[in-house]
């Protein structure tokens, strides 16, 4: 399986899937498809949600699966937390914006301004 590469690597923004296509019946769709919030977790972090999972959140099978010790898996846990708040953070962020945007209170390049000042 290839990885998969989220970020655009001359900008560095993320990216988006335009397309998908069925090799056992040739089919391509096109579109624009959203990435779940798992997707955006790094694929080491996506096989411990995996475990995790397959564990049924039983702390003491994780470490046993992984090798690991009991804070090296909690500590894996608030990392994947941390994480995803921050995804839903910058999504919340981002409607906020276009509200304010659309209800006149701020201007695009008001808007451009704080986006790029939280990316600093």
């Amino acid at each position: 399986m290839i990885k998969r590469i989220k970020r655009c690597p001359v900008c560095n923004r993320d990216l988006q899937i335009r397309e998908y296509y069925c090799a056992e019946c040739d089919i391509t769709i096109q579109g624009r498809f959203n990435q779940s919030d798992l997707a955006s977790l790094t694929l080491g972090q996506q096989e411990f949600v995996k475990t995790f999972l397959i564990s049924q959140g039983n702390i003491k099978e994780v470490e046993k699966r992984l090798g690991i010790s009991y804070p090296t898996v909690k500590s894996r846990l608030a990392e994947i937390v941390r994480s995803l708040e921050a995804s839903d953070e910058h999504d919340e962020g981002l409607c906020e914006l276009f509200d304010e945007i659309e209800q006149g209170k701020i201007t695009v390049e008001e808007a451009v301004a704080k986006i790029k000042k939280k990316r600093e």
